[in-house]
């Protein structure tokens, strides 16, 4: 995403204090182009996780992200458990996940194609970016609250480096991993990969896992091209979601699973400033995962069979498009095509085994078109327009537009935006044998939001908005019926703030503040109304960095098996850090998490993780 305006948060659990900057200047390296059209700063604001943000070393991207102003990131189940990520109030299926632009949605899983982020380790990531709002007239189907893309390290541009780096903490967590990269004048190689294991980190869940990446890019004549591939597997144990976790669980038995990720993509991109740039990105992606769930007993809800899964889902996509650029215009003109292949083999355990398989394929072939236009100075004015359609499916036109203004030097900008989405039903939610219903209409989702931004000196700013989201057709499951059903329409609205302040250069004050309101006919768990952070950077000395931080929230609803419907009162954690720099080339990064030792509950029957230390030593050489 081109000439976005970055916020970037530099702090694990986004807690430490960011450093906010303007936009970088081009690299030598080539980013992976997807449809994302044309951007401008005032238009889309897109805060950015670097890998800066990983000083407090969280063992997932996860805890990165709940720090993010309007996103809500939460385990379902300790460590191991699945990754509840909600945008602005939306389901976690409502959020696009991307890995460099390819797609990471698993649409063959029962959360309706949401994504576990405990399957990336955050030491391979450069940078996460989050874009709030309804943007399927960039990105197609999947996108209804917003799109989160995690960018992988890239190749330096000159020299040979090696890194390496250790890390362990006090509950037995332990972890380490290794890159080399070789760059040359036009191109470059990186190869990395590591390893983690959780130990004790949380009661009745862990989780391990590897990962290994490689990343290359060359220009060749006028143009820049770029390949990496991608590979992650991960093995989980943890009590079955809803059974009420270690502390409520009626039966003992563990859900044990694992799952892999393969991944290749390569694009190639016009080189420099020129009128005409075409563009073109090809990737493939295979996910797949076995899992053996326990039986949960009855509680206050009636409980659930034994269930066992072997889901496989693979992707092909490309995408082409071509951008023209003149004086006060900068246009997009692509075309997309996806081809989906999912299969699953299970069975549900009735006192019987009844089987649970299906198949099903889907094709969709799309074209868009966006521009953003500077009619007068300080004027800015972005449209977006796309179409989608699914070989013997539905067809969806979706759109967005924005405006912004400056009002002058050391004032603000007042910013407007405006998009609709849809989300094609699940795989799962089509396909499966007992409760799939192959007749189910496409979820949809209206996004406007307005605010205010101040840019000040030192890379100090201020960010106030208001939101409105409109959730219809959601799919549902009908009892009545026994199959899943469009019915449900949800409503959600609120306020956003974050900023940044450095009172004196070497200390700089950071946070964020949301509020959320919730429309709905059944009362929708983890969305708490407050949630935010503050936190404290120092540079102590040339060699010596200090940060404090706090991130809270209030009450929420939430329900499992053994309790039904309950109130999960809110909670504050308290974090401290140091890093110190030996040399320009080794580094030790020391974590307090937790120090006050909360232990209020992430999801009904599994504490937050206990008061602990970290530490991480890394060297470049």
């Amino acid at each position: 995403m081109r000439g976005k305006q970055s916020l970037c948060l530099a702090c694990g659990l986004v807690l430490a204090a960011p450093a906010w900057s303007q936009d970088a200047p081009p690299s030598d390296i080539p980013i992976l182009v997807t449809a994302t059209g044309t951007r401008t700063e005032s238009v889309d604001y897109t805060p950015t996780i670097t890998a800066e943000t990983y000083r407090y070393d969280p063992p997932t991207i996860r805890e990165a992200l709940d720090g993010v102003a309007g996103l809500r990131a939460v385990s379902t189940g300790g460590i191991g458990g699945g990754s509840y990520i909600s945008i602005r109030g939306g389901e976690p299926n409502f959020t696009m996940i991307l890995l460099d632009g390819v797609r990471l949605n698993d649409s063959m899983n029962s959360k309706g194609g949401a994504f576990d982020f405990g399957l990336i380790d955050p030491s391979l990531v450069e940078r996460v970016e989050v874009d709030l709002g309804a943007v399927s007239a960039v990105h197609g189907s999947d996108a209804l609250s917003g799109v989160i893309n995690i960018r992988l390290r890239e190749p330096t541009s000159g020299g040979t480096h090696i890194v390496a780096r250790a890390e362990g903490g006090t509950q037995g967590d332990h972890g380490g991993g290794g890159s080399v990269t070789h760059g040359w004048s036009d191109g470059g190689l990186l190869v990395a990969g590591n390893a983690y294991d959780s130990g004790k980190l949380d009661e009745g869940s862990s989780l391990s896992r590897e990962q290994a990446l490689a990343r290359f890019s060359q220009r060749i004549g006028g143009f820049d091209a770029l390949a990496f591939g991608f590979y992650a597997h991960d093995r989980h144990s943890i009590f079955p979601e809803d059974s009420g976790g270690p502390q409520l669980a009626v039966l003992r038995d563990r859900d044990a699973g694992e799952g892999n990720l393969w991944t290749a993509a390569l694009s190639l991109r016009r080189r420099g400033e020129v009128r005409v740039r075409p563009e073109l990105s090809l990737s493939y992606a295979e996910q797949s995962s076995d899992t053996d769930t326990p039986a949960i007993a009855p509680g206050v809800l009636d409980g659930v069979p034994a269930m066992t899964a072997h889901n496989r889902l693979t992707r092909f996509e490309a995408i082409g498009n071509v951008v023209f650029k003149l004086p006060s215009v900068e246009a997009t003109v692509g075309a997309a095509y996806l081809d989906e292949r999912g299969r699953s083999t299970g069975t549900i355990d009735f006192g019987v085994l009844i089987p649970a398989d299906f198949v099903l394929d889907r094709r969709t072939a799309s074209g868009f078109a966006e521009a953003t236009v500077t009619p007068v100075r300080d004027l800015d004015v972005n449209g977006a327009v796309r179409f989608d359609a699914v070989d013997g499916g539905p067809q969806q036109w979706t759109g967005k537009g924005g405006v912004s203004y400056s009002l002058g030097a050391g004032k603000p900008f007042l910013f407007a935006r405006i998009g609709r989405a849809f989300k094609l039903p699940s795989m799962y939610a089509l396909g499966h044998p007992l409760v799939g219903n192959p007749d189910l209409r496409p979820e949809r989702s209206r996004n406007i939001e307005v605010g205010a931004q101040w840019l000040f000196r030192r890379g100090q700013r201020l960010r106030i908005a208001w939101f409105d989201n409109h959730f219809t057709d959601l799919i549902d499951f009908d009892p009545a019926t026994f199959t899943n059903v469009n019915r449900a329409r949800v409503d959600t609205r609120g306020l956003e703030a974050e900023g940044v302040w450095q009172p004196i250069e070497p200390v700089t004050l950071n946070g964020d503040l949301t509020y959320l309101e919730v429309d709905s006919a059944t009362p929708l768990r983890n969305r708490p109304h407050w949630q935010g952070r503050a936190a404290i950077a120092w540079q102590a000395t040339p060699k010596l960095e200090l940060g404090g931080a706090v991130r809270f929230n209030s009450s929420f609803n939430d329900s499992s098996i053994p309790t039904g419907l309950i109130v999960t009162p809110g909670h504050a954690e308290v974090d401290a850090r140091l890093r110190y720099s030996f040399s320009s080339a080794v580094r030790l990064d020391l974590a307090f998490r937790n120090i006050g030792d909360a232990r209020t509950w992430q999801a009904v029957g599994y504490p937050v993780t206990a008061r602990r230390l970290q530490l991480a030593l890394s060297g470049t050489f």
